[in-house]
């Protein structure tokens, strides 16, 4: 998988509904949006939240070649660039009309086991009558949770990401993630999630290297 642990637009004059970690409040885009770093960082990919489906997002940096990366928005998630490029501003065009969260950084790739759990789960608390008949819950939402188990795979420049952007994660901001590497085995390919113990991230290692395991809990937020 590939996850955006380090969320730069955190530290830009980017809207504020567009770094608010839920999103429930989408910020309407009728014009391009211009974000300003705080300086030039390293960037390979961008996290989108809470756009129509199937539109389309134009994204322009502002390095030596000015370059362009376009992509389609299917679901919430992290997609990700074929090239790494320093920039310290980033104009956002799109047909959407309107984003719930936007992301951007470095995706970290941590391969993980072939075992993949999966699972739907549902908040709603329907009630069973004395007769048997089912009564459906008021309320309440359904999500997705997914267990991943990641063996020697976190080095030093991924805990470096993780330390760099646990300032927000340790505040409970969910994670984009692209799953494309693992959806020959899963129903989806991107999440917005949470990881159920992201406020206090241990890892484990039993090796002579710089190399950590962890299994991770996510869990699907909006």
């Amino acid at each position: 998988m590939k996850i955006l642990f380090n969320d730069i637009i955190q530290y830009s004059n980017a809207p504020s509904e567009l770094k608010s970690p839920a999103l429930s409040e989408p910020y309407n885009i009728s014009a391009p949006i211009i974000i300003t770093l705080d300086k030039e960082r390293q960037i390979n990919s961008i996290g989108i939240a809470n756009a129509v489906k199937d539109s389309a997002f134009y994204i322009t940096f502002n390095d030596i070649a000015a370059t362009q990366f376009n992509l389609t928005f299917a679901e919430s998630g992290l997609y990700c660039f074929d090239k790494t490029i320093n920039a310290s501003q980033i104009t956002i065009q799109t047909t959407s009309g309107h984003a719930g969260r936007i992301g951007a950084g470095i995706a970290c790739n941590i391969p993980t086991a072939i075992a993949k759990e999966p699972a739907f789960c549902s908040t709603s608390q329907p009630r069973t009558t004395l007769s048997g008949q089912v009564i459906s819950g008021l309320g309440g939402y359904n999500y997705r949770i997914l267990s991943l188990d990641s063996r020697y795979k976190i080095d030093s420049k991924i805990m470096n990401e993780i330390q760099e952007g646990y300032k927000y994660t340790g505040m409970g901001y969910p994670f984009f993630i692209d799953l494309s590497v693992e959806s020959y085995k899963l129903p989806f390919d991107k999440l917005y999630a949470i990881e159920r113990n992201q406020r206090q991230m241990s890892f484990e290692s039993g090796i002579k290297k710089f190399l950590y395991s962890r299994r991770f809990e996510f869990e699907e937020r909006f």
